[in-house]
């Protein structure tokens, strides 16, 4: 396993800098046809920013409570209590009671809440794949092992913080 290194330790200030300027390069050309696409392919369900990133916390694998949820995504209860009225709604997320206290709920996605997320990832990567035709094959090559080595990093980082 990587020990792991604060980015300082990794990259220069300026290379940082740069890479942050890059990668709002990539982002700026793909969020809008991004969630255009995705409004048309949900039937014009238009969610906000904080639903999604709901949804996508949700999508950890764990059910946390209403009071838990609200925590980790900076409402108060009663804010994220009507943030999952909506997306209950709409049917991407559920809730029921928890085993060892009655009064607490718990949250999570339904299948409807997780096919709208792999649409949503789907969406997204389809992008960047489009913009890959623009590099050569040996261009190709080397963003596929970046991008392999990003994910396994994500996946660790994803274990370490659940």
């Amino acid at each position: 396993m990587h020990a792991r290194k604060g980015l300082e330790d990794v990259i220069s200030a300026t290379d940082r800098d740069r890479l942050v300027e890059e990668l709002t390069v990539i982002r700026r050309e793909l969020i809008g046809e991004m969630l255009i696409n995705l409004s048309r392919s949900t039937g014009g369900a238009d969610l906000q920013l904080v639903q999604i990133a709901t949804l996508f916390t949700l999508d950890r694998g764990t059910e946390p409570t209403v009071r838990e949820l609200a925590e980790h995504i900076g409402r108060s209860v009663s804010a994220t209590s009507r943030l999952l009225d909506q997306l209950a709604q709409r049917g991407l997320v559920h809730r029921r009671e928890d085993e060892t206290d009655r009064r607490a709920k718990r949250v999570g996605l339904t299948p409807a809440g997780a096919a709208f997320l792999l649409n949503f990832a789907r969406t997204r990567a389809e992008g960047q794949l489009r913009l890959m035709t623009y590099l050569s094959e040996t261009e190709q090559r080397t963003v596929r092992e970046a991008m392999t080595l990003l994910a396994d990093a994500a996946r660790r980082h994803g274990d370490e913080h659940r």
